[in-house]
């Protein structure tokens, strides 16, 4: 699933930045897949919201940086983008 964001990441100024994104982009990928092929079950649509969690230590709180909240319809297709770009 990393494979393709090898080159990617071998030329980041900072590869522990930028690997979370690609292993995101990597997910993302896959759950498109399984939710085009599952979307005929769905009446109306499914929401989706993907992100990176971003766990930090014991004094601090934990975040989410959203990177997509896109509404599918019944086929699979993003029919509304709920993030702003």
């Amino acid at each position: 699933l990393i494979l393709p964001h090898g080159k990617l990441l071998s030329e980041a100024e900072n590869r522990m930045i930028e690997l979370p994104y690609a292993l995101y982009d990597s997910q993302d990928m896959l759950l498109r897949e399984i939710v085009k092929k599952g979307s005929l079950g769905v009446k109306r649509g499914i929401a989706l919201l993907g992100g990176i969690q971003i766990n930090t230590g014991p004094a601090t709180l934990d975040y989410f940086h959203p990177l997509r909240f896109d509404f599918m319809n019944y086929r699979g297709e993003v029919s509304d983008e709920m993030l702003p770009k």
